[in-house]
């Protein structure tokens, strides 16, 4: 049988305005729970694809993009000039780092210190809230704080905290924990959780505190930070694997292997308002099948072959699943494109703010739409609605003409 003829006839099926009420209703039903699935999907991993990136970048602001063990920094300095690739951008810097306790006026709190060498401020994509963190990269005991630690502690520019080591000292007291005593010049951030813990202090003032004349390492910052592994490995082999480099996609394996993972759970859980929608398809197709028996014995009587009865209620629910498919791309690419601002029209309608940043560290949500996770989408929508449309165009080419005359059942 003709092709064209079979989807004139699922054509007709999908858009025919002799079907029942409630056969309508179910379809129309069917299309609109297609479409906010596909939407709701859209939307959904398009913010978890922004939030990853945006994290993303806010870390690679504040985190080494290749670290190497090694007390030479240069040694690892004429290493690394000789392998950076042509448009790639290395800055070397030997660091110190140490976990210590930091006292304020009323509280402590936990804290990592990093002492480094060189001018971080020029390679650091840091946000300097108040003070001159090129002043605390040259004076000796000073030190910039995370915003949030700094709120934390109650202190702010030219405050002085008490950095409370993990070491001890003799005294004729006895052995009594060792600190100094630091003066706040700056106020940093990187709009992350690293704002609550990041102390950064020059190298000289990071071996003067923890007693280390050497560099416990040195760090390297990237123009590119996603070709930190192609550096990583020619230093490696350069050296004979003598100095072990540990990039951030390693340093930091876990957390975004589990930014993946909650994608797909997500990605999962929101894929079964689609699975839902379909078995809403398969109930419109089998009333419309229920509905068309004498229509379906005719066109057997007419010479149509149960496979072209099959193939035309495959393409009726195709047609019922494609219409919200359609609606749903529409809907969902236009919330994601739009989102941040019908959040800013929310919050001015509510009067209040939806993402404090200084509880989420963001002001909205970011959205990355990737076509690649729409074409996903939209792909699997088709064949959970081609999978529907099987059973119920199965139980229509089965229908006996003789019977379905006779008002008789298959």
């Amino acid at each position: 049988m003709s092709t064209l003829l079979e989807v004139e006839l699922a054509t007709r099926l999908s858009f025919s305005r002799e079907q029942r009420a409630f056969t309508r209703g179910v379809s129309i039903f069917a299309a609109l729970g297609m479409a906010l699935g596909v939407a709701s999907l859209i939307v959904v991993l398009s913010v978890m694809n922004g939030l990853a990136g945006e994290l993303t970048g806010r870390l690679l602001n504040s985190i080494p993009h290749v670290e190497i063990k090694s007390d030479d920094p240069l040694r690892v300095q004429a290493v690394v000039s000789q392998l950076a690739p042509e448009g790639l951008s290395v800055t070397t810097m030997p660091y110190i780092r140490r976990q210590l306790m930091l006292r304020g006026e009323f509280t402590t709190a936990g804290a990592e210190l990093t002492g480094l060498g060189g001018r971080p401020q020029e390679a650091l994509g840091l946000t300097v809230v108040d003070g001159d963190l090129g002043q605390v990269m040259t004076t000796r005991y000073q030190a910039a704080l995370g915003e949030a630690l700094a709120r934390n502690l109650g202190v702010g520019i030219g405050d002085r905290i008490d950095a409370v080591l993990p070491a001890v000292a003799m005294t004729p007291f006895g052995l009594l924990p060792r600190y100094r005593h630091l003066t706040v010049g700056a106020l940093i951030s990187v709009g992350a959780s690293p704002d609550a813990s990041m102390v950064l202090t020059s190298l000289d003032t990071a071996s003067r505190l923890s007693s280390s004349p050497k560099p416990d390492g040195v760090r390297l910052q990237l123009s590119d930070a996603f070709r930190a592994n192609e550096l990583a490995r020619d230093i490696e082999f350069r050296s004979d694997g003598q100095l072990k480099a540990v990039t951030w996609t390693e340093a930091y394996q876990s957390l975004f292997a589990a930014i993946r993972m909650e994608k797909v759970m997500v990605g999962t859980l929101l894929g079964a308002l689609i699975a839902v929608a379909a078995f809403s398809v398969v109930s419109s197709l089998t009333m419309s099948v229920a509905e068309k028996r004498s229509d379906i014995a005719s066109l057997r009587v007419l010479g149509l072959t149960p496979d072209s009865i099959r193939r035309v209620f495959i393409m009726h629910g195709l047609v019922l699943a494609a219409l919200g498919i359609v609606v749903g791309l529409v809907l969902g690419v236009t919330l994601t494109l739009y989102l941040e601002q019908l959040m800013r029209l929310a919050e001015s309608m509510l009067g209040w703010t939806l993402f404090d940043p200084s509880i989420y560290y963001i002001g909205g949500l970011p959205t990355e739409l990737q076509w690649r996770d729409v074409s996903f989408i939209l792909l699997g929508a088709l064949a959970l609605s081609l999978l529907a449309a099987v059973y119920p165009a199965h139980r229509a080419s089965k229908i006996s003409p003789v019977l379905a005359l006779e008002g008789l059942d298959a």
